[in-house]
């Protein structure tokens, strides 16, 4: 059985997300996409999900401000060490597309993309799907920095990337609930609160649904 969303006649939807913790330093996303995974009765371990991710564990390259002007694509696999320190430069993370294909290859329907808006989340909600989303771990709104992958894309960053499954909604209240991994807690945030802090990679997210 796959997580039926308990709503309200008021708009409200809460999904019975689990509260886990991330194991290391750096697998956000990998704990994110667990729980993600788990509310369509996909039992999938972080580690697991992690180990499945293409790596690049090559070192940054840093400009001389100090800040990094070559590093690896998170657009398509994990940047540096996972048990990395972000602020140090020696690991960063991953973005949506490899977390696409590693809930895809776990057996769910991912939609990822960028732009996700409050409204398009909310909606995933109504239907039992969680919404892996990109921000920063201390859910402000940061105008990002870029690098330059070895390929030569663009790539934004911000320090202190982080991914969280988002599980409930109040349009009472006006808040969003989502399980910060992080520190293995449930926290709740105003919509516009939210909203900004999802700005700082532009609305990067990962909807998890069974596809049935």
């Amino acid at each position: 059985m796959t997580a039926t969303p308990a709503a309200t006649d008021a708009g409200s939807v809460y999904l019975p997300g689990l509260i886990i913790k991330q194991d290391l330093a750096l697998d956000c996303e990998s704990a994110a996409l667990q729980v993600a995974l788990a509310l369509r009765n996909i039992d999938v371990p972080q580690d697991r999900i992690y180990a499945s991710l293409p790596q690049d564990p090559r070192p940054v390259v840093l400009a001389s401000d100090g800040y990094p002007a070559r590093w690896g694509d998170p657009f398509t696999a994990f940047v540096g060490d996972v048990n990395g320190y972000e602020p140090h430069f020696t690991g960063y993370g991953v973005y949506y597309p490899p977390i696409v294909a590693a809930a895809e290859r776990y057996g769910a329907v991912a939609n990822g993309h960028l732009g996700w808006t409050i409204a398009e989340i909310v909606a995933q909600l109504h239907q039992g799907n969680a919404v892996v989303i990109w921000l920063t771990s201390d859910f402000k709104a940061h105008v990002p920095r870029y690098w330059t992958a070895w390929d030569g894309t663009r790539v934004p960053w911000a320090i202190g990337e982080h991914a969280v499954p988002v599980i409930g909604y109040d349009p009472v209240q006006s808040t969003i609930t989502f399980v910060d991994v992080l520190y293995g807690v449930q926290r709740t945030m105003t919509t516009q609160a939210f909203a900004a802090a999802m700005t700082t990679f532009g609305g990067m997210g990962v909807a998890v649904s069974s596809g049935q």
